[in-house]
């Protein structure tokens, strides 16, 4: 039988020829094969080997050394004695659920008053939100959250739970943003230096050493062992780093998760065929318990891992093996689909990034077809669902060596509405309107960020074999090395000039194939999955790169290899383009705001405080006023900025605006500002009330660079008016006027709404931030003034009487004064910047220049020379 031969395009590495010294080859028991591939790891000294070989010489780092675990573990320790309400807030994949149910059973067993909280991946997406925070604080009565494998990037939602008189703990492990939550202690192992054993903790590392140094606070330290099934399992599945630490406790927990005790657990393992390695949890456990968390609901995961009822246990892991099957035809189709989306659309030879998203593409199983992407199209993978519903396009990225993706995200955060994630797993979501801008983007970004950086896949050569010296003997000998996982690669050995005897279909699509290879009188049997089109032909002479397994189907021990690539023997082989240095497509040229600092514009000041922070985005000025550089797009889009500051609050702007232009949008909101009766007679709308226009013109400055972003988006307006207000409107705003004016609207909605207001319109009337109103109803809930909470955007108001303390005096009003101060400065710096540092701030990456002004009737001449700013999407 006959395949279609492809070529391996990958690089070869092969390793230097050092030999290994005769001490570190004794260490090794004689084996030259090991002892060399430990050398060219590293692993040069006999300490360091037996080390790395035997765990009985590892000592495991005390859960003291991690950032404040022990503040962590006294409040934990108050919270079960006092029996105050505590919720651990997880995460929906194996490392959150398993970090979940370490923190869940030892509360219990400790007497805790617990529960425990996972957001829906599809409604609620990663992280903390507000809705949840809100629930938790009313409903639940919750006085201390406990988050795991999240929370280190949700300063809003913590500042909220704080407001509300719940106290939380961050235990995280992602990347740390420049500002932490306002949490009682933040638990995270990226506080310690790389160095430090415990560095690459994950979530359920982290939860792990907290709840050791809680047992052992309680006097119980010996329990903790315990543990290890749900932490080898979470840190398998996590791919964290397989070194120091995390390798020690793989190690030992590894027998204790194949033999574990938990009900929950044995009703999966039983479901779970093949060896007792790492590759159990990757390629058994992991993908059903993952499966849950993206179709539906992981709660039902937590409740598997911690249950005592055997029949509970039987049905919860039938009910994940059947996600786990749904989850494989979801992920068949969406990358046959996403694959000729990427072949028909995609300029591959230009762009070195992909972002594409459907309407059909299931967002909880993106990321798996983002990996098979990636590994077929050598390069980042940004891939969404496309939700109409939520006006949103979420999904997930993966990607490669050359380029970091928390860094891409990060450069296009003032387009997305949440992101997050680390250099080669991210996940982010933007609105449907920006859907074709922010792809862009982010495609752009990640071509100036590779530049001319080869992409071509590497393959690590550990060692090349003669095929008569390959054997079970060398297997075994490098299972030594085991566990194997991130930074602990399996070895990837190489024989050379072996004939392919046979090709044959494997699986039950014939996805897979086994094939033999054959040298002089030795024969290999090999597979390769997901080979489809890339095996070699029968008769070819081939070079062949593989892992060394034992297989022991039937009680009887044979040896089999898994291929990793292969390449016609005697072919050149595949080199690398040498790479270039090009500061313009440097992935350190430098956040845009330093490049805006070196063109002489002063950038939009920081919102210290707001929900969203919106940095410029990384491109030089030179590259900006080039169309060549400009965003594309299905459309064309012009954009022109009209700057009319000169009459602002005059009335007679908006009647010529309004006489003179069809399809106007006119933007204002804080009732106090635009109910003069001069303006009575116009038709003002709110963030509430945003839709598409043709032009819109801009009378009172929105709060926020966000709420600003979120009005361009929405309006899609060709042309924006920007009047915006006077001086003596931009004086600070009073936080007793504030205050007195949220008084009067929480009055309001009392007597004639029944108490509900949507959170949107009580911030638009008051001209104000969410942040500012909710921080203003946290004061006024801690002193007693008023009660609340929030469900589905709304926010149920109730008025309790007077207050019990001064409102001046609560830790929430001082956080409001410096929120409304702000908006104060963005509101000051609107009304005097350029038109060139207001469009850089706005619409960033995607700018032309121009300076020819079209004004309103009689102001043409007073306003000539004004710039005006044109954006071409194409």
């Amino acid at each position: 039988m006959t395949q279609n031969s492809e070529k391996a395009s990958k690089i070869w590495m092969f390793p230097p020829g050092e030999p290994p010294s005769d001490d570190l080859l004794a260490a090794c028991g004689g084996s030259k094969v090991l002892a060399g591939i430990l050398l060219r790891r590293g692993i040069d000294s006999v300490e360091s080997c037996r080390a790395y070989l035997d765990e009985s010489t590892y000592k495991p780092s005390h859960f003291s050394e991690l950032p404040n675990a022990q503040k962590a573990i006294e409040r934990l320790a108050k919270a079960i004695e006092s029996k105050e309400k505590v919720t651990v807030y997880g995460d929906y994949d194996v490392d959150g659920i398993t970090g979940t149910s370490v923190l869940l059973s030892v509360l219990r067993q400790l007497g805790a008053n617990v529960d425990f909280y996972i957001p829906n991946r599809l409604t609620e997406g990663y992280g903390l939100n507000l809705k949840a925070v809100s629930v938790l604080a009313s409903k639940h009565r919750t006085k201390l959250i406990v988050t795991c494998d999240c929370g280190v990037s949700n300063f809003s939602e913590i500042n909220l739970a704080k407001s509300l008189g719940v106290d939380a703990l961050v235990l995280d492990h992602h990347t740390m943003p420049e500002m932490l939550p306002p949490a009682v202690a933040v638990v995270h192992p990226k506080l310690l230096g790389e160095e430090h054993p415990l560095y690459n903790l994950p979530g359920v590392g982290v939860a792990y050493k907290v709840c050791e140094g809680l047992l052992h606070h309680f006097g119980r330290g010996e329990e903790s062992d315990k543990l290890l099934d749900f932490v080898t399992l979470g840190m398998i599945a996590d791919l964290v780093p397989l070194v120091k630490e995390n390798r020690y406790l793989v190690k030992v927990g590894l027998p204790k998760l194949v033999k574990s005790e938990r009900i929950g657990l044995q009703a999966l393992l039983q479901q779970v065929g093949g060896k007792e390695d790492t590759d159990l949890v990757g390629f058994g456990l992991a993908p059903r318990i993952n499966a849950v968390g993206r179709l539906s609901d992981a709660a039902s995961a937590v409740e598997l891992m911690t249950t005592e009822d055997p029949q509970r246990a039987q049905e919860l892991a039938q009910q994940l093996a059947r996600e786990n099957a749904r989850r494989q035809e979801l992920c068949e189709r969406i990358f046959a689909e996403a694959d000729r989306r990427v072949m028909t659309t995609c300029d591959l030879d230009q762009d070195k990034g992909i972002c594409i998203y459907d309407e059909t593409w299931h967002h909880g199983v993106v990321g798996i077809v983002a990996s098979r992407l990636v590994e077929k199209f050598q390069r980042p993978v940004f891939i969404g669902q496309l939700d109409k519903e939520e006006g949103l396009v979420r999904g997930s990225a993966r990607g490669v060596e050359q380029i970091d993706l928390y860094e891409v995200l990060k450069d296009n955060e003032a387009l997305l509405n949440k992101w997050g994630g680390h250099k080669m797993a991210a996940g982010f979501s933007f609105a449907v309107e920006k859907a074709e801008v922010a792809a862009r983007s982010i495609v752009n970004t990640c071509n100036r960020m590779i530049g001319t950086k080869s992409l071509r896949g590497r393959v690590e050569i550990d060692a090349v074999v003669n095929a008569s010296e390959m054997d079970l003997g060398i297997v075994s000998e490098l299972n030594r090395m085991a566990p194997f996982g991130m930074n602990n690669r399996k070895p990837v050995l190489v024989i050379e000039e072996l004939k392919v005897s046979s090709v044959r279909p494997l699986g039950k699509e014939g996805k897979h194939s086994r094939m033999i290879f054959a040298a002089g009188d030795s024969q290999f049997e090999c597979v390769m999955w997901n080979s489809r089109g890339r095996t070699p032909s029968e008769g070819e002479t081939v070079d062949l790169a593989f892992n060394a397994e034992i297989n022991s189907y039937g009680g009887r021990d044979r040896l089999q290899l898994m291929m990793v690539d292969w390449r016609r023997h005697g072919a050149a082989p595949v080199v690398d383009e040498p790479e270039k240095t090009n500061e313009s497509h440097s992935a350190s040229s430098g956040k845009a705001v330093d490049n805006v600092k070196r063109a002489g514009i002063s950038p939009a000041p920081a919102l210290a405080i707001e929900e969203t922070e919106a940095d410029i985005n990384s491109q030089d000025i030179d590259e900006l006023t080039k169309s060549a550089n400009l965003v594309k797009s299905q459309s064309l889009v012009r954009l022109t900025f009209k700057d009319l500051r000169a009459y602002a609050g005059r009335a007679d702007v908006i009647a010529k605006a309004v006489g003179k232009l069809s399809g106007v949008f006119l933007f204002g909101e804080e009732a106090t500002k635009i109910s003069a009766p001069d303006l009575k007679k116009f038709e003002f709308q709110d963030r509430t009330q945003l839709k598409a226009a043709e032009h819109l013109l801009v009378w009172q400055y929105p709060p926020s660079l966000k709420n600003f972003q979120d009005l361009l988006f929405a309006t899609r307006a060709k042309t924006v008016y920007l009047v915006g207000e006077r001086e003596d409107d931009l004086e600070p705003q009073d936080p007793a006027q504030f205050m007195k004016q949220l008084l009067g609207l929480i009055r309001f909605a009392v007597n004639q709404r029944d108490g509900q207001v949507e959170g949107d319109k009580l911030a638009a009337l008051l001209g104000a931030t969410k942040m500012s109103v909710a921080l203003a109803l946290a004061a006024l809930k801690r002193v007693h003034w008023i009660d609340w909470f929030t469900e589905n955007g709304i926010i149920y108001l109730d008025l309790l009487g007077s207050p019990v303390a001064s409102v001046e005096e609560t830790p929430e009003y001082k956080q409001l004064l410096a929120s409304l101060a702000q908006t104060d400065k963005f509101r000051k710096w609107c009304s005097q910047c350029s038109m060139k540092e207001l469009q850089l701030a706005l619409i960033p990456n995607q700018i032309g220049l121009s300076g020819e002004p079209e004004v309103l009737g009689a102001e043409a001449e007073k306003l000539k020379g004004s710039p005006s700013i044109t954006i071409d999407e194409r």
